[in-house]
């Protein structure tokens, strides 16, 4: 059984650089209406460095059948550093540059885990993810908190999440012992490294920033996080503004890949007190989003 979750809260100790094939140059395949980059060179064992734990090639339980890691873990409360012996062990990479360091050019990552553990419960902090680009210096945490005992559970990060996307640098996985009893031991199986991005530009989420907009304000502050076109390329998005199932104006602006602020002149509507719904894609059932406001009287307009 497997279970697809999206993560936005995950403490992994991860950091990239740049990721290629193993040996050979990587490029997207289509599948369905994505285009998908496999990133199999992570699953190299020879690359990471592993502190308090083994990593190692997996041979039988693999993420659907991509190369995967095998993290062994034994938990022990005595033995790490004098000041402190209930350690965190992990395992750092450095990211490559080619395929490896093109995150800003797709909408999300993705990776599975699988995870086995002498215990029948999984912790609320079980195994931690971190993207670190040194140069800032600056990192973006997961807590793999979803994770569940025999099951592979996918990980997927929106690269609109994740700070300087284009500057990753190294990658990393940890626990913190403090989460375990000593003597427990852990098996997590990590493969299916993949980068994905929408063939088609979508609009994943839109949100009037200011929920209550005065009447006298010509301006309507919209947030955007759009996948599919290239990082560079703009693309036109269709918006339909709504009062009470009445149109108003329909409109196409250019919009980026990643999140992006848009600032909508709506002066000429002289919108007036009441609710109001911002459409985009309204033609299209799959791609359609919408996003509710409401317009309030100036707090400074006279009576």
């Amino acid at each position: 059984m497997q279970r697809l979750l999206g993560v936005c809260c995950v403490s992994v100790a991860v950091v990239l650089g740049a990721m290629g094939g193993m040996g050979a140059e990587v490029r997207p395949v289509r599948e369905g209406g994505e285009e998908v980059l496999y990133l199999d060179s992570l699953a190299d064992p020879d690359r990471w460095g592993p502190a308090e734990c083994a990593v190692t090639a997996e041979k039988e339980l693999l993420a659907e059948g991509r190369p995967t890691l095998l993290l062994h873990i034994p938990v022990d409360h005595e033995s790490g550093e004098a000041k402190y012996p209930i350690g965190w062990p992990r395992m750092y990479t450095d990211v490559k540059g080619g395929a490896e360091s093109s995150w800003a050019e797709y909408d999300r990552f993705e990776f599975q885990v699988h995870t086995r553990m002498t215990r029948d419960k999984v912790p609320g902090t079980p195994l931690n993810f971190q993207m670190h680009c040194p140069s800032r210096p600056q990192s973006t945490d997961r807590n793999l908190a979803e994770l569940v005992l025999d099951e592979w559970v996918r990980i997927v990060i929106p690269t609109a999440d994740i700070g300087n996307v284009g500057e990753i640098a190294r990658l990393g996985f940890n626990i913190s012992e403090s989460n375990y009893r000593h003597g427990e031991v852990l098996d997590f199986r990590i493969g299916g490294f993949r980068l994905l991005r929408s063939a088609t530009c979508r609009v994943d989420r839109m949100e009037v920033l200011a929920p209550a907009i005065y009447a006298d304000r010509g301006a309507l502050p919209v947030e955007l996080v759009v996948s599919g076109p290239p990082a560079n390329v703009s693309r036109g998005v269709p918006f339909a503004l709504h009062s009470g199932g009445r149109l108003l104006r329909r409109e196409t602006l250019p919009v980026r890949r990643g999140r992006q602020a848009l600032t909508m002149d709506v002066s000429e509507l002289r919108l007036g007190p009441g609710e109001y719904e911002l459409v985009a894609f309204e033609e299209d059932g799959e791609r359609c989003r919408r996003a509710r406001f409401t317009v309030v009287s100036s707090p400074w307009e006279e009576p």
